[in-house]
């Protein structure tokens, strides 16, 4: 499994890095123009304002790591409470973790967004000044998805929370400030990191009885420092 999103992210990185310098002519539609147009043309003004409102729900991240947190204080359990706040470490350190890699990508990949590559076709309903290549929005937003699961894994957490990391993502390219492969990669990006961070977590800071560790501050800084 690991192998195969190691592919995938492989691939989806060449495409990137192929299209880094997108022709305006567009007679050769590639797939992520032809997906951009076709959402740009069937967008209503009830929809942008929804997508947009989806989009920008990713500054409400902090909220999960915060409630876990605040249910740890909650409880007179002594164990239960250094379970909760190691989980709210391991969901921090996550969301940190994904911000490094895909901020690291982005400076890598250089990648244009797509209304600049497409200037005179193609119409964003947010616009940033950040490379395109992967969607921070999305990584960020599946990392949170991915670590709340794996701390909390009920169906009734999983489904909404990636319904609603899904729906970031499907906003990103609504908008026009994505590519469907940008998408799509930082979906990869945010879950593989999540799972990282949560190996990591289980194989060294849990290895001895079993037991939960407390997580030094200094984790949750440094998954950002090596990242860069």
């Amino acid at each position: 499994m690991k192998k195969c999103w190691v592919i995938l992210v492989l691939l989806l990185l060449t495409q990137a890095l192929s299209a880094q310098t997108v022709p305006e002519d567009t007679s050769s539609r590639s797939f992520d123009y032809a997906v951009l147009k076709y959402l740009q043309e069937h967008r209503t003004p009830v929809g942008n304002k929804v997508w947009v409102t989806v989009s920008n729900s990713v500054i409400l991240m902090p909220v999960p790591t915060a409630g876990v947190a605040v249910s740890a204080l909650c409880t007179d359990n002594q164990q239960t409470k250094e379970i909760r706040l190691c989980d709210a470490g391991e969901m921090m350190c996550s969301e940190l973790f994904t911000l490094g890699v895909t901020m690291g990508a982005k400076g890598l990949v250089h990648r244009p967004r797509p209304w600049v590559a497409y200037e005179s076709d193609l119409v964003c309903l947010q616009r940033v000044r950040s490379t395109s290549f992967p969607s921070g929005h999305t990584s960020i937003a599946f990392a949170t998805a991915t670590s709340l699961t794996l701390v909390y894994p009920q169906w009734y957490v999983a489904v909404p929370a990636y319904l609603w990391a899904g729906a970031v993502g499907y906003s990103r390219m609504y908008v026009g400030a994505h590519y469907p492969s940008d998408v799509l990669v930082g979906a990869v990006l945010g879950t593989a990191s999540a799972f990282v961070v949560h190996y990591v977590r289980q194989t060294i800071w849990e290895r001895e009885q079993g037991a939960p560790a407390a997580i030094p501050p200094s984790a949750v800084v440094l998954p950002v420092v090596i990242s860069f």
